[in-house]
């Protein structure tokens, strides 16, 4: 009977766990909105009267490393606003995305720097909504090895 007793108590405590990480799937699909950037919001532009946010503003990598850089156009009581042209416009390297205009309110890329960059130096990217211009600076410092 003890032994019965101390393998339930186990399964007991697994089934509750994976009755939370379900819930807790469930909740977060169920929500309406997707999670947009948080921080200062630029705005409103014109003519469509948006506001603008943009995650990260500042960042830090090595030149091997791609970020992924977020803006975010809703409206002026906080709803995204889907086909929104944003354009983007690296100082150096490369900056791709899925698509220039929103969707679900967010247009994601990724920054590449530039190759053959071995000491560190500062690239920025403007994201332009209407005529909303934000910089992003994006500190690129040589990758160490053997550390």
């Amino acid at each position: 009977m003890i032994l019965v007793k101390r393998r339930a108590w186990p399964a007991a405590v697994v089934l509750l766990c994976f009755s939370w990480l379900v819930w807790d799937a469930v909740w977060s699909s169920a929500q309406s909105r997707p999670s947009l950037p948080v921080g200062t919001r630029y705005g409103p532009t014109t003519p469509g009267g948006y506001y603008v946010r943009v995650a990260p503003r500042a960042v830090t990598i090595s030149h091997t490393q791609r970020p992924d850089v977020t803006v975010a156009v809703e409206t002026a009581d906080g709803q995204p606003v889907d086909e929104v042209l944003v354009t983007f416009l690296p100082s150096e390297g490369l900056f791709t995305t899925a698509s220039s205009r929103t969707r679900g309110g967010t247009v994601v890329g990724t920054f590449t720097a530039a190759a053959g960059s071995s000491h560190p130096h500062t690239a920025s990217l403007v994201a332009s909504v209407e005529d909303v211009d934000i910089t992003i600076f994006i500190d690129i410092v040589p990758a160490v090895l053997g550390r």
